[in-house]
C-alpha cells in the first residue's frame, strides 16, 4: 500500500514535469497574463467534477500566483518557477484538506474506491505534514525540471522553426 499511496504523491510532479512542454509552449506563443489562470480554472472544473472542491480552489489559485510571478513572460526563471508554484498548489490541493479538516472526505472516498479499513489506515497514516512537505518540493523540484527542459526545447525546436 506504501508503494500506491507514495506513487500518488510523486504522480503530481511527474505528471506537471512530462506536461510542461506543452504548458510552456502555450504561455509563451500566448504572451498574456492569465494564461495558466484559465489552465487552473480548467484543472479546478476537473476536480470539481470529481467533487474536490479544495482541489478546486487551489488549483485556480495556483494559476493566479503563477501568472502573477510570471509577469510578462520575458524571464525564463521566472516562468519556470511560476510553472512549479502552479503545480505545487495543485498538489497541496489533494493533501491539504484532509491534513486539516481531517479523513472524513478521504475515508468516503476510499469506501467508493473498495478499499478495506486496513488500507484506508495504512494511506492515512501518509497524511502529516512532514510527508506534505517532502512531496511537495518533490512535485515543485519535478515541475520546475520539466519546465527548464521545455524552455530548452522550446529554445532548440519552436524558436529555430518560427513557432514562436
Amino acid at each position: 500500500m506504501a508503494t500506491t499511496v507514495i506513487g500518488g504523491f510523486i504522480a503530481s510532479g511527474v505528471s506537471f514535469m512530462v506536461a510542461a512542454t506543452v504548458y510552456i509552449l502555450m504561455a509563451v506563443k500566448v504572451k498574456k497574463k492569465g494564461v495558466f489562470t484559465i489552465s487552473g480554472t480548467l484543472l479546478g472544473l476537473i476536480a470539481l467534477s470529481g467533487g474536490h472542491l479544495p482541489h478546486a480552489v487551489f488549483a485556480v489559485i495556483g494559476g493566479i500566483i503563477c501568472d502573477l510571478i510570471i509577469g510578462n513572460y520575458e524571464s525564463k526563471g521566472r516562468i519556470v518557477i511560476g510553472y512549479g508554484t502552479f503545480a505545487l498548489a495543485d498538489f497541496l490541493g489533494t493533501v491539504i484538506p484532509v491534513i486539516l479538516f481531517g479523513t472524513t472526505s478521504f475515508v468516503e472516498r476510499a469506501s467508493k474506491w473498495k478499499m478495506s479499513e486496513a488500507q484506508i489506515n495504512e494511506a492515512l497514516s501518509y497524511f502529516k505534514v512532514s510527508w506534505a512537505v517532502g512531496f511537495g518540493f518533490i512535485t515543485f523540484i519535478l515541475a520546475c525540471i520539466g519546465a527548464f527542459v521545455a524552455t530548452r526545447i522550446l529554445k532548440k525546436h519552436f524558436e529555430k522553426a518560427g513557432v514562436i
